[in-house]
């Protein structure tokens, strides 16, 4: 009998460790209204910068452990930002309803044109090279931070400030550049919602921070999500430099 309860306690000891080592969460994704599954949905571990999306069906499984932040997101959709729980490492299939967003428009104007000839729309975007070169979208004729350093409030504090605090994101953001399949993932989207969820910032920072690092408007809407990661990494990384020079003039 004795020896039955040892053997008893290392089954439970066994299946307890299991439990605590499991790596991934799954979930399937379904529009809060028709209970249909939702597809193609953004499902970001911003804790552990792991990534994927939703199937067809709208599951999902993405690496996790407990006490994790996951980060859910599609454009027109509500984004959705959950911890990760013991009962959801230990249940198969978390069931999330998406909410659509909801745009009020109170005026429409509808400007007429007058079109003679022949109008052709090209709507074909620039690529970028195998290097991930994106320094020829920056304004020409402007110097990267515009304004000088010794200014009472300059582009660069305005940068500076924005990230501030968010050192340790920023540092962890580096393991993007060797996970394959977040710049995968990344390079597919152009909605900013990775971007806003990986730094808790908005689009308008995003904006607002790239024209201060003067990268150009056809640069900031058309750039994946994974050149704009690259862009605000070295935009926040050289206000740091010219902070530092600021400080020590300063002195």
């Amino acid at each position: 009998m004795r020896n039955f309860t040892v053997f008893l306690c290392l089954i439970l000891g066994t299946f307890t460790s299991l439990a605590q080592t499991k790596t991934e969460v799954k979930g399937t994704i379904l529009h809060d209204k028709s209970f249909l599954p939702v597809d193609d949905v953004n499902v970001i571990n911003i804790t552990q910068v792991k990534g994927t999306v939703s199937k067809r069906d709208g599951s999902f499984s993405v690496p996790a452990k407990v006490n994790d932040s996951i980060h859910i997101s599609y454009p027109g959709y509500v984004p959705i930002k959950l911890k990760v729980t013991n009962d959801w490492v230990n249940n198969e299939n978390l069931k999330i309803y998406f909410e659509e967003q909801s745009i009020v428009l109170d005026e429409i104007v509808i400007k007429r044109f007058d079109l003679t000839g022949v109008l052709e729309v090209d709507t074909k975007l620039l690529e970028l090279n195998d290097k991930m070169n994106f320094n020829f979208y920056r304004n020409n004729g402007t110097p990267y931070y515009g304004t000088a350093i010794g200014s009472f409030y300059s582009p660069v504090d305005a940068v500076y400030n924005l990230f501030k605090g968010k050192d340790k994101k920023l540092k962890k953001l580096e393991a993007i550049k060797e996970d394959q399949n977040m710049i995968a993932l990344m390079q597919t989207r152009y909605d900013r919602e990775i971007v806003c969820g990986l730094l808790d910032i908005t689009r308008e920072d995003i904006v607002t921070t790239l024209q201060n690092c003067s990268y150009s408007d056809k640069f900031i809407y058309t750039a994946t999500d994974f050149q704009i990661y690259q862009a605000l990494n070295d935009c926040f990384n050289s206000s740091k430099v010219l902070s530092s020079k600021s400080k020590n003039t300063s002195i």
